[in-house]
């Protein structure tokens, strides 16, 4: 069933994200046709200009159609379908966390293609600079591990890896709570002040309590400090997971 959630709520990100995904592949296609004579001029300034801009515009759709669909299609009036559904609670967080990180992935792939358009034509070939590209960046992790150790190059992208669902993971929340308020102003309001004051609470938690740890931790061993820093972000991911499960489950408050 999340396998078929999925895929449809892929569909309806894909719908709006190709608007500025097709701009960007179309600019980059002009950009390159204008710089055949290897001459910028005004025209093709302000072509790369909305370029530019079409890629962050591609990124930031990705992400934001994800994570704006959470809360349209379970807080409100779309929420009576949605949850009307034979799924699990489990399910629809799932699809959702997923089709969000696969869309902004797909984003990111979307834009080096785009990127890799304006190398057509070059002295060198794409699948060269493809080539060139994944050399460096495998060349990196044979340096990295010699500079700081192979488990410490383990523990930094097992952190990566961990902090990936967890800003998702904490809009899901904060739009969780702010739906348990009636009224669609009074639930933009809540979020927006659950989200600020969720940050508030959280530099002051970590200038006056993670920072000394981590500092301590360091003293004592990195690796230690890499493991506290893995563990707290695992149990915020969990934790905002089971708040968010727990209110689809047990306290959604439904609007038009």
């Amino acid at each position: 069933m999340v396998g078929k959630l999925l895929k449809h709520e892929l569909i309806r990100i894909a719908r709006i994200a190709a608007v500025p995904a097709a701009a960007m592949v179309g600019l980059a296609i002009i950009l390159r046709i204008s710089l055949i004579n290897s001459e910028v001029d005004s025209v093709t300034a302000i072509v790369i200009g909305f370029y530019s801009l079409s890629v962050v515009a591609t990124i930031f759709v990705c992400a934001w159609v994800g994570i704006t669909r959470f809360y349209r299609t379970l807080f409100t009036s779309e929420g009576y379908m949605t949850l009307s559904l034979p799924v699990t609670a489990d399910q629809l967080i799932l699809s959702k966390l997923l089709s969000s990180l696969i869309a902004v992935v797909c984003g990111v792939v979307v834009c080096v293609l785009s990127a890799l358009i304006l190398a057509i034509g070059q002295d060198v070939s794409v699948w060269q600079i493809i080539g060139e590209v994944f050399n460096e960046i495998f060349s990196i992790f044979p340096l990295l591990a010699q500079a700081i150790g192979g488990l410490a190059l383990f523990e930094i992208i097992l952190l990566l890896i961990v902090m990936i669902p967890e800003s998702l993971l904490l809009f899901y929340l904060v739009m969780s709570i702010g739906q348990l308020f009636t009224g669609k102003a009074n639930r933009t309001v809540i979020s927006v002040a659950v989200y600020f004051i969720g940050a508030f609470v959280w530099s002051l938690i970590y200038t006056l309590i993670g920072m000394p740890l981590l500092t301590s931790a360091s003293n004592v061993s990195p690796h230690l400090a890499l493991w506290i820093m893995i563990i707290f972000t695992i149990a915020v991911d969990v934790a905002s997971y089971f708040i968010v499960r727990y209110i689809i489950k047990n306290k959604v408050n439904l609007i038009a």
